[in-house]
């Protein structure tokens, strides 16, 4: 039986776990995705400098029944794809000021399948339970390590913004110190594209030892916190497209963090109340801001 999973999708998320020749493989079909559905086993296996099974057995590893299944599904991305291949072309070096116009519709059409992909893997009762556990908080500790540390930083600022008590910490380190103190009453949120870490292993073991729920945005299904986690949302990246040695995108993620700050945001009349309020604060702070001198004058009684 065959698979409706996005090939471009399950490449991406999946390549950084493959072996070396795996990696080989899937870079072919992501480099040349537009003629990979019009050719032959043989031809990607001599192109690629390996046997025909060698390529099947990563198809069927891949969730795929067979060629015949990938190639499908991944003509089927293809039509999809609102660029067409006169302006994609291969996945390295797409991008180039000399064709600015075309390389921005790349970069548009992969940034939006991103989120396409991120929402096609939301849970609607995930987001539900999750979104009213985070009103309910005591406590809300947002962490991440390596590049999603501004995006821990990004998430507990915007719960704070609408009166939840969001924090995050400027290290692991810190916030592994910090999570005796929570209770079942509080929530820890780990954000992570790899889903792999020692840091984060020690925090979601502490915190399951004192029963603090977890929820865990990450990219990667076969992530070891996976099975730590209480509130598991799935994001997506295309970075393997275009070519780059390590992840750099935070679209979809930051799509994730907006889309529970708006659900909170629509469902909580404190909140609403709360971004008045503070709003309101700030603007009295920023009319009473002296913009020659840079100096808050006194408000007048």
């Amino acid at each position: 039986m065959g698979t409706n999973r996005d090939v471009i999708e399950a490449l991406c998320t999946s390549y950084d776990n493959l072996s070396k020749t795996d990696q080989k493989i899937a870079a072919f079909i992501l480099d040349n995705r537009n003629n990979v559905p019009h050719m032959a086993m043989r031809e990607i296996a001599q192109q690629c400098g390996i046997s025909s099974p060698t390529i099947s057995r990563f198809i069927k590893r891949l969730g795929y029944a067979d060629f015949n299944d990938l190639r499908l599904n991944l003509a089927r991305s293809s039509n999809g794809d609102a660029a067409a291949p006169s302006l994609v072309g291969k996945s390295t070096g797409t991008i180039s000021l000399d064709r600015f116009q075309e390389s921005l519709h790349y970069i548009l059409t992969c940034k939006t399948a991103e989120l396409a992909d991120t929402v096609a893997q939301i849970d609607e009762k995930t987001i539900v339970h999750l979104v009213e556990n985070l009103k309910n908080a005591g406590t809300i500790v947002v962490t991440g390590v390596g590049n999603t540390k501004t995006l821990a930083d990004n998430m507990a600022f915007k719960l704070r913004h609408i009166g939840l008590p969001g924090i995050s910490f400027s290290s692991a380190s810190d916030a592994i110190a910090f999570i005796p103190t929570m209770t079942k009453e509080d929530i820890l949120v780990i954000i992570s594209s790899s889903g792999i870490s020692r840091r984060l292993n020690v925090l979601t073991k502490l915190a399951t030892e004192l029963s603090v729920p977890i929820a865990l945005i990450t990219s990667n299904p076969e992530s070891p916190l996976i099975g730590t986690a209480n509130y598991l949302v799935m994001s997506t990246q295309r970075d393997r497209l275009f070519a780059y040695g390590v992840p750099f995108s935070h679209n979809s993620v930051n799509f994730i963090i907006e889309i529970l700050f708006l659900f909170i945001h629509a469902s909580s009349k404190e909140a609403r109340e709360h971004v008045l309020r503070y709003s309101n604060v700030q603007g009295q702070i920023d009319r009473n801001l002296n913009m020659s001198t840079g100096e808050f004058v006194p408000i007048e009684k």
